[in-house]
């Protein structure tokens, strides 16, 4: 087989209903720095999900691909044209089940000779019956996953797909526009930030979190929490950043439990979310986690979560209990107050802190590191866990 170095380019198509804002960082880093053409190809609603969406890319590599729901399924015929048009030799398509022009994409592309992939959580818990045989069978449409996690992985293995499919690319957010906010944070920043956002009560500790605010997030232990701390001598702050539905009842039950709460709404700026973040003293999602671990961590903010893994998303693998987070018994208050009260306890000096916490972001979860482990795959390469462990960390530094 040949070495990356060895392979062609290509020309990929990257097919998503959407891409959400979040999503630019990466794709910037696939145009400007991949030997391969990547084009993303998406529809232009967020279907009422409140998600930003990406407006543009450069050299017009944002494409419409028009995509409609009929209930739970996507009919999207511009990703069959392009499973159809000799334009593309790649696909990656957003590895989602339950939409039939994604099955028949994938079919078309292979007997069209397309090398297919498919980007996705994968398997988040290990699945029985007739939807386990329904994903799995869906899977096996793709050469390769493109995966966040090890956990997904293993799960992958045990259901009798190849390890050298199964391409774990974790997850990313905008490493390089966070290098630059933290540059722009001075030292005197944090206790300002702490100060205008609760006056007197600035040297209590602040929870902090960034999220669309769902009920399934149970945004509502941290409140309840905060106010058993508050209870037991050990009062808290809670900063919300983030719009949803949930978020007038959460504001509600922050007033009725006297819980001294900051609700902010949906921010967009980096520095200002970064300084709110460098001000906060834990991340705390009682709920799945997922982004919030990588813009936590990059700010120095330890996460904590509950350790359900069947229940969590991906991203919980960042977290690296007793050193950037922990874990707590998934629904019960009791134990999320007690695991709060032992991180806070336990935190060592805030340069030290920060250190710590964005280790794993540095070697695993930035753009630099997913473009490669992206490019790996379309290569036609192996899969290879200790490939990543070899990368430097994140930097300038396109070679290493």
């Amino acid at each position: 087989m040949s070495s990356s170095s060895e392979a062609k380019p290509k020309k990929v198509a990257v097919i998503y209903h959407y891409f959400a804002h979040y999503r630019e960082p990466i794709f910037i880093e696939l145009i400007n720095n991949s030997k391969h053409h990547y084009d993303f190809l998406a529809g232009e609603h967020s279907f009422n999900s409140g998600i930003k969406l990406i407006e543009n890319l450069p050299d017009g590599r944002l494409k419409k691909a028009r995509c409609f729901f009929l209930g739970p399924l996507l009919i999207q015929f511009g990703a069959v044209k392009a499973a159809l048009s000799s334009e593309y030799d790649t696909l990656i398509l957003l590895g989602n089940s339950k939409w039939p022009t994604t099955w028949l994409s994938a079919i078309i592309g292979r007997l069209r000779g397309k090398h297919i992939l498919f980007w996705s959580h994968g398997w988040l818990t290990k699945e029985h019956g007739l939807k386990g045989w329904i994903r799995n069978s869906f899977y096996k449409q793709a050469h390769g996953l493109l995966l966040y996690g090890h956990r997904s992985k293993c799960i992958g293995i045990s259901n009798g797909f190849d390890p050298e499919t199964i391409h774990v690319i974790y997850n990313s957010l905008d490493c390089k526009s966070q290098d630059e906010t933290r540059a722009k944070i001075k030292p005197t920043d944090r206790e300002q930030t702490r100060r205008e956002l609760f006056a007197d009560d600035a040297d209590n500790p602040i929870l902090v979190n960034v999220t669309r605010l769902h009920h399934y997030k149970k945004m509502d232990m941290l409140i309840r929490a905060a106010h058993k701390l508050n209870e037991q001598g050990s009062p808290t702050n809670v900063l919300i950043i983030g719009d949803g539905p949930h978020k007038p009842e959460l504001e509600v039950l922050a007033q009725e439990l006297k819980v001294n709460a900051v609700f902010t709404g949906a921010l967009y700026d980096e520095l200002e979310i970064g300084k709110m973040l460098n001000a906060s003293d834990l991340a705390v999602m009682p709920g799945p986690v997922g982004l919030l671990v990588m813009h936590a961590l990059a700010y120095g903010v330890p996460v904590i979560s509950n350790n359900d893994f069947d229940t969590q998303m991906p991203e919980f693998e960042a977290i690296n209990a007793g050193v950037s987070g922990d874990f707590f018994e998934r629904d019960n208050l009791d134990s999320l107050v007690e695991t709060i009260k032992k991180s806070l306890e336990s935190q060592p000096p805030f340069e030290q802190r920060c250190k710590q916490t964005r280790e794993t972001i540095e070697r695993f979860y930035n753009p630099i590191s997913e473009r490669k482990l992206i490019d790996r795959a379309v290569d036609g390469l192996p899969a290879n866990d200790l490939f990543n462990a070899s990368l430097c960390y994140y930097s300038e530094d396109q070679s290493c």
